[in-house]
């Protein structure tokens, strides 16, 4: 009668709990293959759209199938041609550690480049010469890149070095059922930029693009996918009109910062949008669209402070990419300790994986920071709050309160205007109380045009012209697509907690099993031998099923706080752009018909009593008049165009989130294979021990 311990020392289990080989007990061994799909396979092509992938999952064979044909396939192969890199681990489980090696290097179209497998062999911190000695054998000649078979070799002679075993595929195919796990430090945390797909490919996609390019300005129409360029800018010829009207662009001086005054950095502002204005030889030719293409071919990008540069580039497959890889990571828990005299009060710590910062805040200072926030952004998507509840908090609100802070947090932190804001970093880094610092550093709390005052020539290049049309077509989803991910995370809820309910019910089943084991330790027939074998199997069977139930726990709690939450944090987020949408026609609403209007009758006075002795005064107050209200006039328009460009960025910034979407699929469903792994390894070997329980009825006569 074989005992677990026997079992875990005798090769059944080995080592990696991804792991499971039957030994000599069994009539043959069972090989399968189970794909695991890239986590970040929905890779983002070179024209960073993630709508253009050839990535795709990989088909899942039934776990108790026997890939045996498959593998005989390989071994004739194998034999008849000799072995390669991308053919000698065909049709072998290996364990999880390879998976997660190969979706750490970051493939691309089930390719990874040369960069990234020198990075993750370099975690093993092999010497340069067996490095170079494992990359001359699984690279091939004059190649790249390697297939996700080529990698897993490369892994596999990783290990046999590790193992001071010989490095060559020889080693590697003799021991191909029983591979070592490879040592590989802070695989975790290593951080591999997205390459670029091959050559070939390359060559093939910037095609397509330049096609795409040109068919748009041939229908004088912007590009659908935001990704790809910066959308052709659209002209109402309203700012135009004003800006080669002779005026001053001197700001008004009354209705503007709340205090009758005008900062001086929105003049200067307004003069070097003047002083733009004059250098161009004739304003009204802005409208040709041969001009404006010149800067739909360029860069233009806000910096940390909001100033929008203009470097003649054009936006990489890197750079576009590089804002999903340097995302900050934030972490909310709640304090130990609660504080107050009579209120007890719960405080937060806020833990910055970017800035390296870790503050205490109170559900009050996030409130400060969501209503500040709203005034400084009014044309920005910012994330709601969850509710404030009075009265009794037990464990379970706090909880959901929590995950809603860090929600919230985090969606402000991945926003790229929001999160370069000076009060956001404040708020992140701050020591100090901040009720105290808000009190001795209140910040300015004017909307981002009256604060920033951009060139609104340089907004209008990036606003599309079909913009009305796409923000009434995403308008008229939104309540439909809201519901639906509202039902989606309530199924999923449900989904867990019958996982949940699933793993009590086998801890439960166990602790039965134990209680039976204990009550029949002792056989009622003198001399029985097998009974106490049964008993054996009893608590093997009992320790396997709670073992299970740890599994299945672990599995709802990593769909709870995963794709869960990103479900919830994505439905917010569309909630909040409909409460923006709301906002924008609040503050849309502006006086350009009765200005236009009035400077229009005023310049016909001022036509009629210019020169007319004794009407001096009379033409001077409806020259400074008209002067004002031409101000005045673009001011709006100024603004108008800025509320049109934040709705532009927002949606596209809307558009960018299915990526995550794609994201979140793909960890769900490598999170929900390895805990299938498990199950599968923890009932195989309560297999091994349930098969050594007596079943012929004459061993207990």
């Amino acid at each position: 009668m074989l005992n677990e311990e026997e079992v875990l020392g005798g090769g059944f289990l080995d080592a990696d709990p991804s792991r499971y080989l039957l030994g000599t007990t069994t009539s043959s061994s069972i090989n399968r293959s189970l794909s695991m799909p890239p986590l970040y396979a929905s890779q983002l092509s070179v024209d960073a759209n993630p709508w253009n992938t050839d990535s795709q999952f990989e088909t899942v064979p039934d776990i108790g199938q026997n890939n045996a044909a498959g593998q005989n396939a390989v071994d004739d192969d194998i034999l008849g041609e000799g072995l390669t890199a991308a053919s000698v681990l065909v049709g072998v489980d290996l364990p999880e550690i390879y998976d997660t090696a190969y979706l750490r290097a970051r493939p691309v179209g089930e390719r990874v480049s040369l960069d990234s497998l020198e990075k993750v062999i370099g975690l093993a911190e092999l010497s340069p010469r067996t490095v170079q000695e494992i990359l001359n054998i699984v690279v091939p000649l004059g190649a790249m890149y390697v297939t996700h078979n080529e990698f897993n070799t490369a892994i596999a002679l990783v290990a046999c070095e590790q193992k001071n075993m010989d490095v060559s595929l020889q080693t590697v195919y003799q021991h191909r059922n029983d591979l070592p796990s490879p040592i590989l430090l802070n695989l975790d945390q290593l951080n591999v930029k997205r390459a670029t797909a091959p050559p070939a490919v390359l060559k093939q996609q910037q095609q397509q693009q330049q096609q795409l390019q040109q068919r748009s300005l041939n229908k004088n129409q912007s590009m659908d996918d935001p990704w790809l360029t910066v959308p052709n800018g659209r002209n109402n010829g309203k700012l135009d009109e004003v800006r080669s009207a002779p005026t001053s662009m001197r700001r008004p001086k009354l209705g503007f910062n709340g205090n009758g005054t005008t900062s001086p950095s929105r003049s200067r502002s307004m003069d070097n949008t003047h002083q733009i204005q004059q250098q161009q030889p004739n304003g009204s030719d802005n409208n040709n669209g041969n001009n404006n293409n010149t800067h739909h071919d360029q860069l233009l990008r806000p910096d940390a402070n909001g100033k929008f540069l203009n470097d003649n580039t054009t936006m990489g497959p890197t750079d576009s990419y590089q804002w999903f890889l340097d995302l900050d990571m934030v972490k909310v828990a709640i304090a130990p300790e609660k504080e107050g005299f009579i209120f007890k009060h719960v405080n937060y710590v806020i833990e910055s994986q970017l800035r390296s910062s870790k503050v205490l805040r109170r559900y009050s200072d996030f409130y400060w920071l969501w209503e500040t926030l709203l005034r400084r952004y009014p044309m920005r998507v910012v994330p709601n709050l969850p509710p404030k509840k009075l009265g009794g908090k037990d464990e379970s609100f706090l909880e959901k309160r929590r995950k809603g802070l860090s929600r919230f947090i985090n969606s402000i932190v991945r926003h790229p205007t929001l999160k370069c804001d000076e009060v956001v970093e404040t708020f992140l880094t701050e020591p100090s109380e901040l009720l105290a610092w808000r009190r001795a550093n209140p910040p300015v709390v004017d909307e981002e045009f009256v604060r920033k005052m951009p060139n609104a020539a340089e907004l209008e290049c990036c606003i599309p012209q079909d913009l009305d049309a796409r923000l009434e077509s995403l308008k008229n989803k939104l309540p439909t697509i809201t519901d639906h991910y509202n039902n989606k995370c309530i199924v999923l809820e449900r989904l867990n907690r019958i996982c949940e309910v699933q793993s009590r019910e086998f801890v439960r089943y166990s602790i039965t099993l134990n209680a039976m084991s204990e009550v029949e330790q002792e056989c009622y027939v003198p001399g029985c031998q097998s009974c106490p074998q049964v008993v054996r199997g009893y608590e093997a069977v009992a320790k396997h099923m709670q073992r299970a139930g740890t599994i299945l726990d672990d599995q709802a709690l990593a769909a709870t706080n995963g794709v869960l939450e990103n479900l919830k944090r994505h439905r917010d987020l569309l909630i909040s752009f409909k409460e923006m949408i709301e906002r924008k026609e609040r503050l849309e609403v502006n006086q350009l018909d009765s200005l236009s209007k009035k400077i229009s009758a005023n310049k016909a006075k001022v036509n009629q009593n210019r020169g007319v002795p004794g009407l001096e005064s009379e033409v001077e107050r409806l020259d400074i008049a008209i002067e004002s209200d031409q101000d005045k006039l673009t001011y709006q328009l100024n603004r108008d165009t800025h509320i049109q460009y934040c709705v532009a960025s927002e949606l596209s910034y809307i558009h960018k989130q299915q990526a995550f979407i794609s994201l979140m699929y793909q960890n769900y469903v490598h999170e929900q294979l390895q805990f299938t792994r498990q199950l599968g390894d923890n009932w195989k070997v309560l297999q091994s021990l349930a098969c050594e329980m007596p079943i012929d009825p004459e061993e207990f006569a």
